[in-house]
């Protein structure tokens, strides 16, 4: 099964992209800060959906570059998906290593229709 850790600070936010993500047929794990999505990270995890702006002034850039910089048991090269009410955080996001970025309020197809292609064309589904 493919495994998804989304990462926001908002529960509501967080158990409808987890509901959602659910039905399409992925195992979801809820994060509501860096420290959880940190310790949820697994040599298996597939994918990150991560907020940009969490609570008390925590990034999500600084967990994408700790996934990036081998800081979590996550791979590496693992597909993340950076979500931002800012659009001016869409450079720093991909220069950092997103595969894209998702500008908030988004479709909830938006999000699926994007993992379902990153992850058949990483070869992790299909």
């Amino acid at each position: 099964m493919t495994n998804i850790i989304v990462v926001d600070d908002d529960p509501t936010n967080t158990e409808l992209i987890k509901m959602l993500l659910e039905m399409e047929g992925y195992n979801v794990t809820p994060c509501y800060d860096i420290a959880q999505a940190k310790t949820a990270a697994a040599p298996d995890s597939d994918a990150f959906v991560i907020d940009c702006n969490l609570a008390r002034g925590a990034n999500g850039l600084h967990l994408l570059y700790a996934i990036r910089q081998g800081e979590t048991d996550a791979p590496s090269d693992t597909i993340v998906i950076m979500t931002s009410g800012d659009y001016r955080r869409e450079t720093d996001a991909l220069k950092l290593g997103a595969q894209k970025f998702l500008l908030k309020p988004y479709l909830p197809n938006d999000l699926t229709d994007l993992l379902n292609q990153l992850l058949t064309q990483d070869g992790t589904i299909g």
